[in-house]
């Protein structure tokens, strides 16, 4: 899960994220957003400023998997075997 700290700065609130890393050595480390037609690439294991609006993105994508994974196990849990 993202760990993220709030500023506030001339431009309007920005945040401070780091996403974590991807596992394996060859494993892309490049995040790509895209947020009311401004485009984002976020280094995984790198701290950066970003605007909220782009952390309120990382954080419903976060809650979706979670969710979609939660989903997934219960589902494969009900079918027989």
């Amino acid at each position: 899960m993202a760990e993220t700290t709030k500023q506030t700065g001339k431009s309007g609130k920005r945040v401070s994220v780091k996403l974590p890393r991807n596992a394996g050595q060859n494993a892309n480390q490049d995040e790509f957003f895209s947020v009311n037609f401004k485009n984002y690439i976020i280094r995984r294991g790198e701290t950066v400023e970003i605007p909220e609006e782009l952390a309120e993105v990382i954080t419903n994508a976060e809650k979706a998997e979670e969710y979609a994974m939660r989903y997934a196990d219960e589902k494969a849990q009900r079918e027989p075997k």
